[in-house]
């Protein structure tokens, strides 16, 4: 599927847009938090609008269960959240996904787990109970073929609801299974995407904060949670829910200046939470060698100090070279290189598929982050980038953060 013309001209024009038109009401967003993708328009058609499928997709994995150690989930639930019409944050995603993983040679390797709703009490732990009720009586509301818009960027159909429950739901059941594992980890194949959800807004593409949910339902255990967030966009609701906590370690990598206009690596937290928030700002066009470069000299450090008994990444693969939505330069091996890096300082990983909008280059992603999952001892770096050198401006920005959290 092509993107619509608007998201394609943006990263030439560099520009945004204030407002955005869904049927009648016309929506509009603070100038410094300007939408991710212009919303167009369109009229239902019965033929394209099919609803929620609550089928769940079962594989049967080869070998004795008990020896598996990667988790994944994924299911048909994820897939009823649509829109008629063209965007980016699309079920496409994910059948890409499971088309790349169903021809490759992982199948059978990992121990399929089929997805669960969140509980009250879960999601209670990150959101308010006032912006629940809002999203239950807005989806409940709909017709069979009704949509609306949450903001200018973040839609919801009759499917919606239904998929963001399970995506906070099976997020918060891998990472309670991980938790608890010898060093097991795993993959939560969910949509939408969710670390722009604050405690009470949507924006983004995401209504549920599912790797905040998560983070709050292993904290709960008493265990110590850090989330890595490597996603190319800032991930500001993740940010605002924990930036008082500091029971929970927020480390975030993102292109910057850019969507939602935070992220800067100023921001440390506040209070109790002063320190735990650890923003990495990278400048458009940074790829492998910057990132390797920062989780070097910030990352891994900051890991190591806060000791979790698990790791929680936001996984977005919109940071890759072939996404037209941002402007960086990473590939499916950068990504690899990340989790096998993480996967060194904590066993107990699980990822929490965020964004990625070039199906080929998210599918190819995914499968290269699975197999360093599947069996962490594969991962070799081909030296793709041997002799790049990251610019004078990139290690200033991460001497800066060293500096601010004493690393």
């Amino acid at each position: 599927m092509r993107l619509p013309q608007n998201v394609r001209e943006r990263r030439a024009q560099d520009q945004y847009f204030d407002g955005a038109t869904s049927g009648r009401e016309t929506y509009h967003v603070p100038l410094q938090v300007k939408p991710l993708f212009r919303v167009v328009a369109v009229k239902m058609s019965g033929a394209a609008q099919s609803g929620a499928d609550e089928g769940f997709v079962y594989v049967r994995c080869g070998g004795t269960m008990s020896t598996m150690k990667t988790y994944l989930s994924s299911g048909d639930v994820f897939l009823g959240h649509r829109i008629v019409g063209e965007h980016p944050e699309r079920p496409e995603r994910l059948q890409a996904i499971e088309a790349a993983i169903d021809s490759s040679e992982l199948v059978g390797r990992f121990r399929r787990i089929p997805p669960r709703r969140a509980t009250e009490e879960e999601l209670l732990r990150v959101h308010t109970a006032p912006y629940l009720a809002d999203l239950r009586q807005r989806m409940g509301d709909l017709q069979p073929k009704g949509q609306g818009w949450l903001d200018p960027d973040t839609y919801y159909g009759p499917g919606t609801y239904s998929a963001v429950m399970h995506a906070a739901g099976t997020a918060c059941d891998l990472a309670l299974r991980i938790a608890s594992s010898d060093g097991d980890n795993g993959f939560a194949l969910v949509r939408p995407p969710g670390h722009h959800a604050s405690q009470e807004r949507a924006m983004g593409f995401c209504l549920l904060n599912n790797v905040a949910i998560a983070a709050a339902a292993v904290r709960a255990t008493g265990r110590r949670v850090a989330i890595v967030d490597f996603d190319v966009h800032h991930g500001n609701g993740t940010e605002e829910i924990f930036a008082r906590d500091g029971g929970v370690l927020v480390i975030s990598l993102h292109q910057f200046p850019f969507y939602p206009g935070s992220g800067a690596a100023t921001s440390i937290g506040e209070g109790n939470g002063r320190g735990a928030i650890l923003n990495i700002p990278l400048p458009e066009s940074s790829a492998g060698p910057e990132y390797k470069l920062a989780f070097k000299k910030v990352v891994l450090p900051a890991l190591r100090r806060f000791a979790p008994d698990m790791i929680l990444v936001s996984a977005g693969f919109d940071g890759h070279a072939q996404d037209s939505l941002a402007g960086m330069g990473l590939v499916e091996e950068d990504y690899a290189h990340m989790v096998s890096s993480l996967l060194a300082v904590q066993a107990r990983l699980l990822l929490v598929l965020e964004g990625g909008y070039n199906t080929k280059a998210l599918a190819a992603s995914v499968l290269a982050v699975l197999r360093v999952l599947i069996d962490p001892s594969s991962f070799r770096p081909s030296g793709h980038d041997a002799g790049t050198v990251p610019s004078d401006a990139v290690r200033r920005a991460l001497t800066e953060v060293q500096k601010l959290h004493g690393l």
